[in-house]
C-alpha cells in the first residue's frame, strides 16, 4: 500500500489558524508579538523570502519589522543594529536573513542576538540549552519536522531515527529534540554523515529516516526498510525528460520510496512550506516569555 502523504501545506494551514488564535489572546493582554528581520543587500533569495516572512506575520497579526541594510555596511554597523533590536521591547524575535556579505561574520552577526529574543535558534546559548533538554528555540526545520511526525500521529520514543545531515540548522537540532527521554521525544538518535560508506547500513535501520542533503534520489528504496516514516529536507533541481523544464525534487527517490514507507513527505510540499509558520510560532512563544505569561 502506498505511504501517507504528509502534506506541510495542510498541517502549516493549521497551525496558522492556531497562531491567529493565539495571537488575538495576546493582543487582548496587551502584548502584539514582534518580528524582526535582518537582511543585508540584494539577494533575490534572500529578499523574497523576507518577503515572505513579512507577508505571514501581516496574516497571523504578528507586528513585522524588516530592516534592509546596505552591501556595503561595516560590521560595527551591523552588530549596532542587531543591539538596537536586542534593546526594542516591542519586538519580541530576531533573525538574520542568511547568507551575509563576505565581508561579515554570520557567526559574529548569530551569536550578537539576544538569546531571549533568537527566533531561529542559532545563537550558542540556545544551541546549548537545547542539547541540555532545557526550554530554548530551535531552528524551524527541526521544529517543522518534530510537528509533522507528532500532528500524524507518529512517536519516536525508543524508535532509530536516522538523520543524514550533520549541520546546524536539521542534524544537529532534530536530534537535540528527540535525543532527550520525555513526552513526544525519547529515540534512539543517529547522525550520518552523507559521504559515510554503505550509508545504507545505516539508513535500513531507521524507524524514522531524515534527509538533507541537496541530491535528487539519493535514498533508493533498497536503503529503506518497509515502514519507515521519511522526512524529506533536500531540494534539488533537476531537468523533466518529458517536459524538458526544470523542476524540484527531494534527495529520495520519492515514487520507489512510497512503495515501501508508511508515511513520506514530497518535496516540494512537505516541510518546506513550515519553515515560516514555525518561524511565527517561536515568535509567538518568546513574546509570551518576555510578557511572563508562560
Amino acid at each position: 500500500m502506498p505511504a501517507k502523504i504528509l502534506d506541510g501545506k495542510k498541517i502549516s494551514d493549521e497551525i496558522r489558524e492556531e497562531l491567529k488564535r493565539e495571537v488575538e489572546r495576546l493582543k487582548a493582554r496587551g502584548v502584539t508579538p514582534g518580528l524582526a528581520g535582518i537582511i543585508v543587500g540584494e539577494d533575490p533569495g534572500s529578499v523574497t523570502y523576507v518577503g515572505l516572512k513579512a507577508k505571514a506575520c501581516e496574516e497571523v497579526g504578528i507586528r513585522e519589522a524588516m530592516l534592509r541594510l546596505p552591501q556595503t555596511i561595516s560590521e560595527s554597523e551591523l552588530l549596532n543594529n542587531i543591539e538596537s533590536l536586542n534593546s526594542d521591547p516591542a519586538i519580541h524575535g530576531i533573525f538574520i536573513q542568511l547568507p551575509l556579505p563576505a565581508h561579515l561574520s554570520e557567526e559574529n552577526a548569530l551569536a550578537a542576538v539576544s538569546a531571549e529574543k533568537d527566533v531561529d535558534g542559532f545563537q550558542p546559548v540556545n544551541v546549548g540549552k537545547a542539547w541540555l533538554g532545557q526550554s530554548a528555540f530551535v531552528p524551524a526545520a527541526a521544529l517543522a519536522m518534530h510537528e509533522m511526525l507528532v500532528r500524524s500521529g507518529y512517536s519516536v520514543k525508543n524508535k532509530e531515527v536516522v538523520i543524514v545531515n550533520v549541520d546546524n540548522l536539521v542534524g544537529k537540532p532534530f536530534a537535540s529534540i528527540l535525543v532527550h527521554n520525555k513526552d513526544k521525544a525519547g529515540a534512539n538518535v543517529t547522525l550520518c554523515q552523507p559521504s559515510t560508506k554503505n550509508i545504507g547500513e545505516y539508513t535500513r535501520r531507521a524507524d524514522v529516516l531524515v534527509t538533507a542533503v541537496n541530491q535528487p534520489r539519493f535514498i533508493t528504496a533498497d536503503m529503506v526498510k518497509e515502514g519507515v516514516v521519511v522526512l524529506d529536507f533536500g531540494a534539488s533541481y533537476v531537468v523533466d525528460p518529458v517536459t524538458k523544464k526544470r523542476k524540484t525534487v527531494g534527495d529520495v527517490d520519492f515514487d520507489a520510496v512510497k512503495e515501501k514507507a508508511e508515511a513520506i513527505s514530497p518535496v516540494p510540499g512537505g516541510v518546506g512550506p513550515m519553515l515560516i509558520t514555525m518561524l511565527l510560532a517561536s515568535t509567538i512563544w518568546s513574546a509570551k516569555r518576555l510578557a511572563g505569561l508562560n
